[in-house]
């Protein structure tokens, strides 16, 4: 399906960031973020930097002026650039046929991520940060917060002491600019949506359910109650052998997944990198759930209910990462045999929900 009008305007809408002085870097940082492309985003911080020296070196009034001349070339560059990678981006995202949402979809987009904003107030450039890590939550994203305020709060604090606020308020700046593109970076990726990782979820924990009952039943009346001894904790003996057998599937899903993206989307096409880099995301996180739940299996001593509520939902995300991979490869091979032209709107939108499937198992490590 064609792309209309309005489409190529929204999309193209960061190249006016360009124009912006002292932030005219960001526009790459969000697009190189947002579609995987780790050149643009280098070169967005590259157009920063200059500016960002400049500021820091104003004591030295020569130096300084050397870097804000610099800042000004790149400014110039930068404009030129982004109207160029503009050009390809449009491109890629004709070729790619990616499903565009709807205005409603759009605005709420939009009002999910004003916090950011607060990421360029001086002072308060954490607050932004803090409150996601917050609503999410995710406990790092709090920390980091605070971190970039702490500068300002100990400029403020030793602001009679002069060593101490020109150093603190030289940080300060620093972790500024930072904290807009640790922004920027964590608006723009995909957002947890537990009602999809659920939904993948769901045949998996239904399969499993009543084997794993009839299992543990039946450890629990041979033992009794358990002892402490070496090796696994025998009612768990269960969750042991799924993490074993699911450990020796996973690699045979991922392969053919990864053949099959190979095939219908031939590198360096922008739907290619997307798909790749969802099915690395479910590589890395499948394999921290398996040892976490592992590491789980090799601590415990004595049967506990709150341990075996712990290694259910691991088995869980882990057959829902399986199944994700397998509903995503019976998708391609469905779109094998299509051309470019062709609406590929199931495929995107399987795409989509298998790739918030690691990132709510991530919000929540």
């Amino acid at each position: 399906m064609a792309r209309t009008i309005l489409q190529k305007i929204t999309s193209s809408l960061w190249v006016l960031v360009s124009f912006l002085p002292l932030f005219n870097g960001l526009g790459f940082v969000y697009i190189g973020n947002k579609y995987a492309n780790s050149k643009w985003f280098a070169e967005g911080i590259l157009y920063e930097l200059p500016l960002i020296l400049g500021v820091i070196t104003i004591p030295n009034i020569a130096l300084a002026t050397g870097f804000f001349t610099l800042g000004f070339l790149t400014s110039i560059v930068c404009i030129i650039r982004s109207i160029m990678v503009d050009f390809t981006l449009q491109k890629q995202l004709d070729q790619s046929n990616l499903p565009d949402k709807s205005f409603e979809n759009k605005v709420n987009d939009f009002i999910s991520s004003l916090w950011v904003f607060a990421s360029f107030i001086p002072f308060f450039n954490g607050a932004g940060l803090m409150y996601k890590g917050k609503s999410i939550p995710k406990k790092s994203l709090f920390v980091e917060g605070i971190v970039y305020e702490l500068p300002w709060i100990i400029g403020l604090i030793g602001i009679g002491f002069q060593p101490v606020r020109f150093v603190a308020f030289e940080v300060a700046f620093v972790f500024y600019f930072i904290s807009i593109i640790r922004s920027i970076m964590v608006a723009t990726e995909p957002k947890p949506l537990h009602a999809k990782r659920d939904s993948f979820a769901q045949d998996a924990k239904f399969k499993e359910k009543k084997e794993q009952k009839v299992e543990v039943k039946k450890e629990r009346e041979e033992k009794g109650t358990v002892n402490v001894q070496e090796g696994v904790v025998p009612a768990f003996k269960f969750y042991e052998k799924k993490f074993n057998e699911l450990a020796e599937i996973y690699p045979a899903k991922e392969k053919n997944a990864m053949e099959l993206i190979e095939k219908r989307f031939a590198p360096p096409q922008l739907t290619y990198t997307r798909f790749k880099q969802v099915v690395d995301d479910s590589h890395e996180t499948f394999y921290s759930q398996l040892d976490a739940g592992r590491k789980i299996l090799d601590l415990s001593t004595e049967y506990s209910t709150k341990v075996e509520d712990e290694l259910k939902n691991k088995v869980l995300v882990l057959n829902s990462i399986i199944q994700g991979l397998d509903k995503l490869s019976e998708e391609l091979v469905l779109n094998i045999s299509k051309v470019e032209s062709e609406s590929d709107t199931e495929l995107e939108n399987l795409f989509e929900d298998f790739s918030r499937v690691t990132s709510s198992v991530k919000a929540y490590e």
